[in-house]
């Protein structure tokens, strides 16, 4: 390699090294890529389905009060006088989906429930088994019951009252 006088010629020693700087780094990117995976997983959908609607029996008003289904099947009344033979049932549904994974339950508030004329009675304080929240079997299903608690008013109109509720459910 020739040597350069400074003196002599600036310019030649600027691009001498310059020459150089780039012989040496032409080995190294300036730039560099990687590469990720990308992925998905689509689950099952969680679905609900009544396999048994909430029956409350019957009953005679007495003073009036309530008459409580708990959701094991349990009936239960204050202020009424209740009949053996129709003692009524909870409410109870399917729920399917994926496998092992948990869910939320959501019950109504109030609902009327009317004999299709003048009378009507609420239906409240819903409660479920499980509670809240339920987790599906390997199989993807589960059971959930569900009671509630009927008002029966004094003067309470006899006949036969309908009406219908919603339960919801979603993946946690």
């Amino acid at each position: 390699m020739k040597h350069f006088n400074q003196k002599q010629n600036p310019v030649r020693l600027l691009m001498a090294i310059g020459a150089v700087a780039v012989s040496v780094g032409s080995g190294q990117a300036l730039a560099d890529t990687a590469s990720a995976d990308a992925t998905a997983s689509v689950v099952t959908p969680i679905s609900i389905s009544n396999t048994a609607d909430l029956a409350f029996g019957k009953f005679a008003r007495g003073a009036g009060g309530s008459v409580v289904m708990a959701p094991n099947g349990t009936r239960s009344g204050s202020g009424v006088v209740l009949l053996s033979g129709t003692p009524g049932a909870a409410a109870s549904f399917t729920v399917s989906g994926e496998p092992s994974v948990t869910y939320a339950i959501t019950l109504p508030g109030t609902v009327e429930i009317t004999d299709g004329a003048s009378g009507s009675m609420d239906v409240a304080s819903f409660t479920s088994s499980p509670s809240a929240t339920g987790t599906l079997s390997s199989g993807g299903s589960q059971t959930v019951n569900v009671g509630a608690t009927l008002a029966v008013g004094a003067t309470q109109t006899a006949g036969a009252y309908t009406g219908s509720f919603d339960v919801s459910v979603e993946y946690n």
